[in-house]
């Protein structure tokens, strides 16, 4: 490192470090890894982590009763400092203050009932981290970590201060609830209850004051009955800890491919390399992004030569360049040679189609779908047997009515699609389908127009003689449309028996060869059956409620054995009969009056055999490059605590070199037609540059 270099490293770490309070190296570490790009005293953009964040330090401004406030010298409420960086905050306890901390951060009860603390708050050390605890509330991904030193500036190791926490507690006459992996209901509520009282500002500025702790010396006194205020938090220099292209080139180096773990499309592929591109080129590195073109073509999104076929570079932003990746192994291969010369990150979006490009870099980054159960679910249900029984009934018969069709396949599908015709049809010839009834009405009929303003109502079935259209049709995905399609009423409709004639002549060659043995039953029957369902004013693909009702006392009969196992035969057969005659309003009022009686509690399931069915997910990541594994689109938000031990079990037992999650979040879709990354967006990206940079470097 170059002398000039060294000395604006030193000037940036005393900055930051005057705003953080954190230790000196700890500021010149940020600055080394991340740069000023996202400023030198980054706020979080996530609004659970900035809540987090703000219960934090306004629980040690106003803390339980039963504790004193904690006055160590030179702290603030027992911290000395904080480090925060773009997607996550680091804290440094003051001396011997860890403990006191923790006793006054998670939640405890007082013997009349109360909570107090962070209710749903959990401290899990790893024991690849032994100096660092990790705070996070149960079940959620925002967390906070925790540094706690002894009188001798030495590292006290987490498991001590958590025995001591309990020490503290219990000597405070309160009970200890952190020590169970799934927030009780009591804790959750009462977690409702505490975000109830924190507006968005509120938890912007306390999260900032925390981030900012080396600032509040002078001031933090006077938060024990107000909110800190924006001008207390600027600081000496405003405009230089500003987000500023200037300073160290930081991230990942070398070649990362992007790459679907199990070879399938719809992945994000395309979203996640672009997002990761820019994150490294807006920390200072030049970076290239090899982009492939199906199904997502990154030219075309973002407007740049969307029809360039030469694989020529195009310019997409301050130090990130995007070229179409070559069709060849070997002209990819010279092209990615030719893009590392230039460049110091080169990003190859192999996607689902190209996982052999994947053995050619030096990192990869394999997204796989959230298919795994990270938690066991308990179920505690404390209803009548009336709400519980029309509940599962209830579930059961949402479940089964997608599967249900009024009649065989082919002919379900037949009445969907010869509604569609009859749309087509009406506006060919311009009779006009204005005596649909309005309970009929199923969205099939609303008009859109194209680019010349010409509007269109339906569909035609096919052309015999294109190919794929006439696939299109049998594969009855799009013709079809909606299940509630509906004709107009047959009497008002005398034109209907002739359609149906000439929808059948159309299809009948094509039907006869690919449902040849079906096909006879359709030319005998289908036209009447069509006809039939339409003067019971049957929407195609929907049950009358005669076939409704006789679907319902099947599925009861099917699941009475079931159901014997949990009540009463007579309670079950009087409340299966009962809930097939209640309506809609009589049965939400019998199940939602009982809705705070049943809830469920998440148990973190066994890390290793997450990391297991993890890496089962990734069947194509390649065995010798270091491999991240990215959960994309996640259900729920998983448990920092559960992803970090889920992470050590993949490295050990898989050879996995980490771990993260691409959260499901709108800048993640509408930079597409915004033309530019949100904020939100590129911190996801920096999180996946990170992880990806300590890939390599523990290669």
């Amino acid at each position: 490192m170059s002398s000039q270099s060294t000395t604006g490293e030193n000037r940036a770490a005393r900055l930051r470090a005057r705003y953080t309070g954190e230790p000196r190296s700890a500021a010149a570490h940020f600055y080394r890894q991340v740069g000023l790009g996202f400023g030198l005293v980054p706020d979080t953009l996530d609004t659970r982590q900035q809540r987090l964040e703000a219960v934090l330090l306004r629980t040690l401004a106003r803390p339980h009763l039963a504790f004193e406030e904690l006055n160590a010298p030179g702290a603030v409420w027992g911290l000395v400092g904080a480090s925060p960086y773009p997607d996550r905050l680091t804290l440094w306890s003051a001396p011997e203050q860890a403990a006191g901390l923790l006793a006054r951060w998670l939640p405890t009860r007082a013997p009349e009932g109360r909570l107090g603390g962070i209710p749903g708050l959990r401290a899990v050390m790893l024991p690849a981290r032994r100096d660092t605890l990790t705070l996070a509330l149960a079940g959620g991904h925002a967390h906070v970590e925790l540094r706690a030193r002894s009188r001798h500036a030495r590292v006290e190791p987490p498991a001590r201060v958590l025995a001591e926490a309990s020490e503290l507690v219990c000597r405070a006459g309160l009970e200890v609830l952190w020590e169970t992996d799934a927030a009780s209901r009591s804790e959750s509520e009462a977690l409702s209850a505490l975000w109830e009282t924190l507006s968005a500002p509120q938890a912007a500025v306390w999260s900032r004051a925390l981030r900012r702790l080396g600032l509040a010396g002078d001031v933090h006194a006077a938060w024990r009955q107000r909110d800190p205020r924006e001008e207390e938090l600027e600081g000496p220099s405003p405009a230089r800890i500003a987000a500023r292209s200037a300073g160290p080139r930081v991230g990942p180096r070398g070649v990362l491919a992007v790459m679907s773990g199990d070879g399938r499309a719809g992945r994000g592929c395309t979203t996640a390399g672009y997002v990761l591109a820019a994150a490294a080129a807006t920390g200072g590195a030049r970076t290239a992004f090899l982009a492939g073109d199906d199904p997502s073509n990154l030219l075309r999104l973002l407007h740049l030569g969307e029809d360039d076929p030469s694989g020529d570079w195009h310019k997409a932003g301050e130090r990130l360049k995007v070229a179409r990746l070559e069709g060849g192994r070997d002209a990819a291969a010279g092209q990615m040679a030719a893009a590392r010369e230039e460049s110091e990150l080169v990003l190859l979006d192999v996607g689902f189609q190209r996982a052999e490009l994947s053995t050619t870099a030096d990192a990869v980054l394999a997204l796989v779908p959230d298919e795994v159960a990270w938690y066991d679910r308990e179920v505690i249900d404390q209803r009548s047997p009336r709400a519980q029984i029309w509940s599962y009934l209830e579930d059961l018969d949402q479940q089964e009515g997608l599967d249900r069709r009024p009649g065989p396949q082919l002919m379900v599908d037949l009445d969907i699609a010869f509604a569609r015709y009859v749309e087509w049809r009406a506006e060919q010839e311009g009779v006009p389908l204005d005596d649909k009834e309005p309970d009929d009405f199923d969205g099939l009929g609303l008009d859109y127009a194209d680019e010349a303003g010409r509007h269109h109502v339906g569909i035609e079935p096919y052309d015999p003689g294109d190919s794929e259209l006439v696939e299109d049709f049998w594969a009855f995905n799009q013709v079809g449309g909606s299940f509630w399609a509906s004709l107009p009423p047959e009497e008002k409709a005398p034109y209907l028996d002739a359609w149906r004639a000439a929808f059948l002549q159309l299809l009948t060659p094509e039907g006869e060869r690919r449902h040849p043995t079906q096909w006879p039953q359709v030319l005998e029957g289908w036209a009447e059956r069509s006809r039939a369902r339409n003067r019971r004013r049957a929407s195609a693909g929907v049950l009358t409620p005669e076939e409704e009702e006789s679907a319902q006392q099947r599925m009861i009969a099917d699941h009475t054995e079931e159901a014997l196992a949990r009540w009463e035969e007579r309670l079950w057969r009087r409340e299966s009969q009962a809930w097939r005659a209640a309506g809609t309003e009589e049965w939400e009022e019998v199940v939602e009056a009982e809705a705070d009686r049943l809830w469920t509690l998440h148990h973190p399931r066994s890390a290793p055999d997450v990391a297991a069915e993890l890496r089962r997910l990734a069947p194509l990541a390649p065995q010798d490059r270091p491999v991240v594994l990215a959960v994309t689109q996640p259900h729920r938000e998983i448990d920092q605590h559960l992803l970090e031990r889920v992470t050590l079990a993949l490295q050990q037992d898989h050879g996995i070199a980490g771990l993260t999650v691409i959260p499901r979040h709108p800048s993640l879709q509408t930079w597409v037609w915004e033309g530019h990354l949100a904020p939100e967006a590129l911190r996801t990206g920096w999180t996946l540059a990170e992880a990806t940079a300590a890939a390599l470097d523990r290669a």
